[in-house]
């Protein structure tokens, strides 16, 4: 009866590891200067697309505006819609398309993140992580929420007297206070809360204050009220200056939302 070595050695079918495929390079040769992200990049989508920031920060410039967008907020831009991407170089950033479409008009919008976007957001940006059906209900949920009232959330900015300032226009759209006034009661220049609006909302505070009157506007309508009730409860002088505002903001105009006489 044969005896069988078992030493590795006297087995032909063994081999001595390859060290140029196995060893690991030497961290002096790895070009660490080329592991960056680019400076900008320039996109256009077949599909609605929300930017996540994952940490960091970036910057995105579409249609003449820009956006600062962080772990904060989120940017809705439409398909077809050509935008730049600046990125920081500590940025994680991802898009996360909808074919089916997001609704909100022709030009991009920046949404304050709630926890049900932050939930939706996890389940998209790990599929591998979550079964067929958990991402396609998240991609509905998040697609729902920002067809939602939630979506005309507009962000608030973050310094506290800021915020303050910005929680009385949202809890009362149509007071006509102009910035320096509003900028005095809190103790500040008109200067500087402009900076703090531009900073955590991309929006300078006019067309902040915008977004949350058409918001606001939005709201009444689809609650039943007529087009001029809307209009002088959202501040605006004539309906017919309204009626131009939505139009530009949502793509349609108001009327497609509010009751038939």
């Amino acid at each position: 009866m044969p005896i069988l070595n078992s030493s590795l050695e006297s087995d032909s079918r063994y081999r001595e590891p390859d060290t140029e495929m196995t060893s690991a390079p030497h961290p002096a040769h790895v070009p660490l200067s080329d592991v960056r992200l680019v400076d900008a990049v320039t996109h256009v989508h077949d599909a609605d697309e929300l930017t996540w920031v994952v940490a960091g920060a970036c910057t995105i410039e579409a249609s003449g505006r820009r956006w600062r967008i962080d772990t904060a907020t989120t940017l809705r831009i439409p398909a077809g819609l050509q935008h730049r991407v600046v990125p920081r170089p500590d940025s994680i950033v991802f898009p996360l398309l909808f074919p089916a479409g997001l609704g909100g008009g022709a030009n991009a919008q920046l949404v304050a993140r709630t926890p049900a976007l932050e939930a939706c957001a996890r389940v998209l940006l790990q599929p591998g992580l979550a079964t067929p059906q958990a991402v396609a209900c998240a991609r509905d949920a998040a697609s729902r929420l920002l067809r939602s009232d939630d979506a005309s959330a507009v962000p608030l900015p973050r310094d506290a007297r800021v915020r303050a300032l910005a929680q009385a226009i949202v809890d009362a759209p149509a007071h006509p206070a102009p910035l320096d006034e509003l900028a005095r009661r809190a103790h500040m220049s008109g200067r500087t809360v402009q900076r703090h609006f531009r900073r955590d909302t991309g929006l300078s505070f006019g067309a902040w204050r915008a977004e949350v009157r058409l918001a606001h506007a939005r709201r009444l309508l689809q609650a039943g009220h007529s087009v001029a009730a809307a209009a002088r409860a959202a501040g605006y002088l004539s309906t017919s200056a309204f009626v131009a505002a939505f139009r530009r903001r949502h793509g349609v105009t108001p009327g497609t939302l509010a009751p038939p006489p």
